[in-house]
């Protein structure tokens, strides 16, 4: 074959793969995203129902921000910028971005919008953030979010209570016992500063706690010179160091500088178990990468998750720019990695009735029992094999007209019964 011949090959079989791609199943989608098809979108539902329930029972509010903002607006959130994000023109010619992130939509929704609210404030949203993967990650590029902020009350009371919320809404969700960790970005800088590191040298160290590379870590801690003796240990330890109370009271010890954040960690904990929620576990190498976070930072972690399930902290100036300071503290739930690990929330078993005549001989019985607010579905009288159909829709009972009465079966075992009316069916 002749180097033209197979040129021509190859550029068939790359243009009929494409059409392939384009057909039947094998139509593409863009990178790090995906369809999401009934059965699990009802239980993304119902694990965001269950979640916005609990934050509710806490005094939060639903609020709603635009998927796209302007670039610039967004881009005040961080101190270089957002980074990775879908930008593109309006017909004016200004950029826009589809929003990121979630935190700084809020922050700059309740520094403006909400500016004359008596705080604190308590806003919750269940919302998309998406932002293009990053390279060889596997990440998505859309994340569905539940999440809660409180702005304007800086205390460890404020963080307490977001921490007990979260923990709250993942026990409702299925989890038995959440796994939430918390580390601080406070304590880090206050360690820094015992050692007098400068400018270079913290953003050196900051940029490998957020890349979490410890080879990185281990080799600028070297070069900061105060950093000797028990102070220099506890620096070159302090991304691996995790435990409870005990832990910052040792660290308070060896870091005289960092001892108020280690008291109002403290403070937090002791809150948290009032709440009667899990205590959670102090872990320094707990790092987020938005860098507006200020304060507490925390994850929660679940078996089978392939990244924490929730993540937040706190983030005092980030209302500033936005122009109202306000402390403020928050976290939010990824429903797809909590769906993961959680798998068919408690309770959620087939429900619902396919009704045989239900969309033509029988439409006045299917709507009678519909109006009850059991979810209906009508087939036609002579339709063939309405279990298996049962089945695909997430119903639970066929019912099907008899000479007299009606014939039952319960698709998840096969039960069959006869009744005399829709009204009186197992279903009610």
């Amino acid at each position: 074959m002749s180097e033209s011949t197979s040129a021509f090959a190859l550029s068939v079989l790359g243009l009929s793969a494409l059409m392939t791609d384009f057909m039947g199943d094998r139509v593409p989608l863009p990178d790090g995203v995906r369809d999401v098809l009934p059965v699990e979108a009802a239980e993304l539902s119902a694990l965001e129902t269950t979640l916005t329930g609990v934050f509710s029972s806490f005094g939060y509010r639903e609020v709603r921000t635009p998927l796209i903002e302007f670039s610039d607006v967004v881009d005040r959130g961080q101190d270089r910028g957002i980074g990775r994000a879908y930008r593109m023109f309006d017909d004016q010619g200004r950029v826009l971005v589809l929003r990121p992130d979630l935190t700084i939509p809020i922050a700059r929704l309740i520094a403006t919008r909400m500016a004359d609210e008596p705080g604190p404030v308590r806003v919750s949203y269940a919302a998309r953030a998406v932002r293009p993967p990053s390279a060889g990650t596997g990440q998505g590029a859309e994340r569905r979010q539940v999440g809660i902020e409180l702005a304007g009350a800086g205390g460890a009371e404020d963080d307490a209570e977001v921490i007990a919320a979260l923990a709250a809404a993942l026990q409702a969700a299925g989890l038995e016992q959440p796994q939430v960790a918390i580390g601080s970005v406070a304590l880090v800088d206050a360690v820094l500063d015992a050692v007098d590191a400068d400018q270079d040298a913290r953003d050196a160290l900051w940029g490998a706690l957020q890349g979490r590379s410890m080879v990185a870590w281990a080799s600028e801690t070297r070069r900061v010179r105060r950093a000797r003796g028990r102070l220099g240990t506890l620096l070159a330890e302090l991304p691996n160091l995790r435990g409870g109370g005990e832990l910052l009271t040792r660290i308070a010890k060896i870091a005289p500088a960092a001892a108020d954040e280690c008291a109002r960690l403290l403070h937090t904990l002791d809150l948290v178990a009032a709440y009667g929620a899990p205590a959670p576990m102090i872990d320094l190498g707990v790092v987020r990468d938005w860098n507006y976070y200020s304060g507490v930072v925390i994850e929660a972690y679940a078996p089978g998750a392939s990244a924490p399930v929730a993540v937040g902290g706190r983030y005092d100036a980030l209302g500033a720019r936005f122009g109202r300071p306000r402390p403020a503290v928050g976290v939010a739930v990824t429903l797809d990695l909590l769906h993961h690990a959680v798998g068919v929330p408690e309770g959620r078993e087939p429900r619902g009735v396919l009704v045989v005549g239900g969309s033509d001989t029988r439409v006045t019985a299917a709507a009678m029992l519909r109006a009850t607010g059991i979810p209906v579905v009508g087939v036609l009288a002579a339709y063939a094999g309405p279990e298996e159909f049962a089945r695909t829709q997430g119903l639970r009972y066929v019912a099907r007209p008899m000479k007299s009465g009606w014939k039952v079966v319960d698709v998840t075992d096969g039960v069959a019964t006869r009744i005399a009316s829709l009204e009186e069916g197992p279903w009610i």
